[in-house]
Order: C-alpha cells, then structure tokens, then sequence
C-alpha cells in the first residue's frame, strides 16, 4: 500500500468517524395522544380520516333508511357489509382506516347488523374446511349459513390540488363519499359527502 493510499484510507476513516460522532442513529420518541392533531405536511392524514368516519358514521345512523326497512321487514335490523373505499387521489390513503372505524361504530349502535367484509370471509370459509376434516364432528359449523347482507356500504375519496405561481402556498380539497347500496335491488337508500380544505404555506 503506498504512503498516498495510506493517507487517504486515514482521511477517509477519521470523517467516518466524526459523522458517526456527530450523528445520534437513535430516535427520540414521545408518545402524545393519538386524538392531537400533528400537521407535518399538507396531505391526507389520520385527523382527516377521523373527520370523515365519524361524519359519515353520525349521519348515516340517524337518517330514515333503517327504521323504514326495520318496519318492512316486521322488526328486522338491516344487515350491512362494508366494501370498499376507492383512492382516487394522489396520496396515499389507506382506506381501513375509515372502514374499520365505521365497522366499529356501525356495529356498536346496535342499529344494524354487520357481516365480514370480502377478505375476512375468505378466511372464515377456509376455517370451515379446515374444521371439516379436522374438528369434532359435533363443534364443525355448516356450510350455507352465512348471513347474506341487505346493503354494502361502498366509497371514494378524491381530491384537487392548486397551488401558486411561487410554489409557496398549496391548497388540497379532499372529498369522501360514502354510498349505501340495496344489494338486491341496487337502490340508494343513503348518502353521504363530506369536505376537508387544507391550506399550507412556506
């Protein structure tokens, strides 16, 4: 190794090592609760979703689409699934975040009843095979007895975007539709938009 490699290995170790110095490779966390609204940028966030779910939620238990459907069907609750909220925007969302919620709240109104939604039930159906071949005969649940819902509850959440001339200021418009449909006759019997606007400048 020549004097000229020696010394530039040396160089090159000794800023390695005041990098490492200067550099803390732990994180400092705080845990804050989980309701605080924490605005790091501009996009859709957890405090959006939560305006959207508890929106859509309040409204759609307090209209008249379930006791009309309760009094046509002799007392019956409606059962309900909850398919799925559509992206289309240019963040990303993760839809479960409302759907789960809106599950949450859907069931614990003891208004309607709930079923799983499309991957769950796959899972239920493969535990029903699996008890089939595996399980005591007298604890294997039948096949054919799932509850076929009433109405899906699907949705979408688009957005626009503007921002100015100087790239400074940036304003999102997000709007959420949910829509719950009569899944045999395909009729709407409620719907629901709700609107957030956020401004950020630099």
């Amino acid at each position: 190794m020549t004097r000229t490699t020696r010394l530039t290995l040396a160089a090159g170790l000794a800023a390695a090592a005041a990098l490492a110095g200067c550099t803390n490779p732990n994180w400092n966390v705080s845990r804050t609760d989980p309701e605080t609204t924490i605005d790091v940028g501009y996009r859709f966030d957890d405090d959006d979703a939560r305006r959207i779910y508890r929106g859509m939620v309040n409204d759609c238990l307090s209209k008249p689409w379930i006791d009309a459907f309760v009094r046509e069907n002799g007392g019956r609750r409606p059962i309900v699934i909850v398919g799925t909220v559509r992206n289309g925007t240019g963040d990303y969302i993760e839809t479960k975040l409302i759907t789960k919620r809106v599950e949450e709240e859907l069931i614990n109104s003891q208004r309607v009843r709930l079923v799983a939604d499309r991957d769950q039930r796959g899972e239920v159906r493969d535990e029903r095979l699996q008890q089939k071949d595996w399980s005591d005969p007298a604890t294997v649940k039948r096949m054919g007895k799932e509850l076929g819902a009433d109405f899906m509850m699907i949705g979408q959440i688009n957005d626009s975007v503007e921002r100015s001339r100087d790239q400074r200021t940036v304003v999102n418009y997000y709007q959420a539709n949910l829509e719950l449909v009569n899944i045999e006759t395909g009729e709407k019997v409620w719907i629901q938009t709700e609107e957030i606007k956020k401004v950020a400048r630099r």
